[in-house]
């Protein structure tokens, strides 16, 4: 590659005529958007410090030079996580937040508010500094296309656009409920609502993006956008109703998904039928669409099923489960990419699965659906797969089934699940291991044909040896697996247990400080050790109960 040009483009950032500046920017701008190959040699040319040198210098430089480093930045931040990383590293964010200040010029603001949807797109960018200072207010402001007091049609346009960067800014700064509780305290659910009923199609699904993941597993929040009064005296719900019937499927399912985590939350138990009779359906069809639709729909239907009964029958009267079983079998593998416009075909593999496991997990009528899929050999090869997201997702599946005896003891058999499942339990994942070792519980249990192959693994040694990890749910999850295993078990399967795990071993568990459902499944495997045929005395017992 001849870089001349592009070290020459670099060089006249450092003029002091801002025409020349604006020009060189452009320059940059025009070469890397879209190519990776540009931005990494722009990277490494150390362009990132001079356009954040632009952002801090307000007083100092040309406000089209601002606008335009702010666009190179967004550009930069739209080529993958190791960029983000890059721009987070010369400090570039406080002062994009800066920009999205009424002060500024709106077109300066929306190329920073450009920015920052990007680089919060990337799940380990640092949202701390959303929270500091007035950049929250700012935020919520902008929510309102009339904060920058449009005079023509474009600058309404351009107005109602920002609306939109802002709302997805939000979305993606919702991750714990104290990020959730500072940003409704701001102000946003009237501002979001009030976005709803804007006209504007884009501006609208990044609204209900925000409301969904501000009520998404909180109750409070929920009831309280319900209760939020919109412009048009329709009720935020009844807003959503139509809107999922609009044309565009992206529209579709972003209502349908900000439904469905107010049906989550608890805040709209007046519209049960609605969700099962408008909601669910709209997510089975979306299973025909193409691209990031299809790729979000069946996860999610996935949360909507989840643990409740009658909306996984539903789902199985919707022919769900062929559509998914279609995903999981025939979706070409890819590596996943960073912004695939496409979708992802890992990431419709492992939702598919997760929907699936979601189906079976709670009626025989669900899991006979999977098995006359015939993927039970797909879901036992996901477990061998690149993406740790389908390999604990196959695991989740296997769970699902494996609460049918019939099942467990002739299809999961047949398919030969054990064994890759219990490698699953050596996974560089944690969360892979505590989904398998969850899976686990099941096919140890005394009427499992599979419960002698997986001590003859060294499932025993292996339980042991993840009761004493540090993270919490593998901890629990192999307690309770152990408990399962020593369940009316023969006596040297637990002389077996209690000479690997220890007396010790027992007792630290029984006063386990972090977690108090570790201190429950350690005295039911107590319990079940004793019980029967028991190799501890009962006064051993007592003592380690006291302990």
């Amino acid at each position: 590659m001849n870089s001349l040009k592009h070290n020459q483009a670099v060089d006249e950032l450092n003029s002091s005529d801002p025409a020349v500046r604006v020009k060189a920017l452009r320059f940059i701008k025009n070469n890397i958007i879209g190519n990776k190959t540009k931005k990494d040699l722009y990277i490494q040319l150390n362009v990132i410090p001079k356009l954040v040198k632009f952002l801090k210098s307000k007083d100092t430089v040309d406000s089209q030079v601002q606008i335009q480093a702010a666009i190179v930045l967004g550009s930069f931040a739209y080529g993958g996580e190791e960029n983000v990383t890059e721009i987070a590293k010369h400090d570039a964010i406080k002062p994009l937040l800066e920009c999205i200040s009424l002060q500024n010029d709106p077109r300066l603001i929306e190329a920073a508010a450009r920015a920052l949807k990007a680089i919060y797109k990337c799940p380990t960018a640092d949202k701390n500094d959303i929270f500091a200072d007035h950049h929250l207010r700012d935020l919520i402001t902008l929510l309102n296309p009339d904060s920058l007091h449009p005079k023509t049609d474009r600058e309404r346009i351009a107005s109602v656009h920002t609306a939109e960067l802002a709302a997805t800014i939000i979305a993606r700064c919702c991750d714990t409920n104290e990020q959730q509780i500072q940003i409704a305290s701001a102000g946003a659910f009237p501002a979001l609502v009030k976005l709803l009923t804007c006209g504007f199609s884009k501006a609208q699904e990044a609204a209900l993006d925000a409301l969904a993941y501000l009520c998404r597993e909180n109750p409070e929040f929920g009831k309280a956008i319900v209760e939020t009064k919109s412009e048009t005296s329709d009720s935020p719900v009844k807003i959503m109703l139509n809107l999922i019937q609009d044309k565009s499927s992206t529209m579709r399912l972003i209502a349908a998904k900000c439904l469905t985590h107010l049906s989550r939350a608890n805040a709209i138990g007046e519209y049960s039928n609605d969700i099962t009779l408008i909601v669910l359906p709209t997510l089975v069809k979306l299973l025909d669409e193409k691209g990031p639709v299809r790729e979000e729909a069946p996860h999610v239907l996935a949360y909507l099923i989840r643990d409740n009964e009658e909306l996984q029958k539903a789902a199985c009267d919707s022919d769900a489960v062929p559509k998914l079983a279609d995903f999981v079998t025939h979706v070409v593998d890819q590596e996943s990419s960073y912004y695939d416009p496409v979708g992802d075909g890992d990431k419709l593999k492992e939702n598919a699965l997760m929907a699936l496991a979601a189906i079976s997990s709670l009626t025989d009528d669900g899991r006979k659906l999977v098995v006359e899929a015939k993927i039970i050999p797909h879901i036992v090869a996901a477990m061998s797969h690149r993406s740790y997201g389908i390999r604990a997702a196959a695991c989740q599946c296997t769970r699902s089934l494996s609460r049918s005896i019939n099942i467990l003891r002739t299809s999961l058999v047949d398919a030969g699940v054990a064994t890759p499942l219990f490698k699953l339990l050596s996974d560089e994942s944690t969360d892979v291991q505590a989904t398998a070792c969850a899976t686990l519980c099941n096919l140890v249990l005394d009427f499992s044909p599979m419960k002698k192959t997986i001590m003859e693994l060294g499932g025993i040694e292996k339980l042991v040896e993840l009761v004493r990890s540090p993270d919490n749910t593998l901890r629990l999850n192999a307690i309770w697996a152990l408990k399962n295993l020593v369940y009316q078990a023969e006596s040297d399967v637990k002389e077996a247990v209690m000479k690997v795990l220890t007396y010790q071993t027992m007792e630290n568990l029984i006063s386990d400080q972090e977690i108090v459902e570790v201190q429950e499944q350690a005295l039911n495997l107590l319990r079940n050790l004793a019980c029967t045929k028991p190799i501890v005395s009962l006064l051993r017992c007592c003592s380690l109960i006291t302990t």
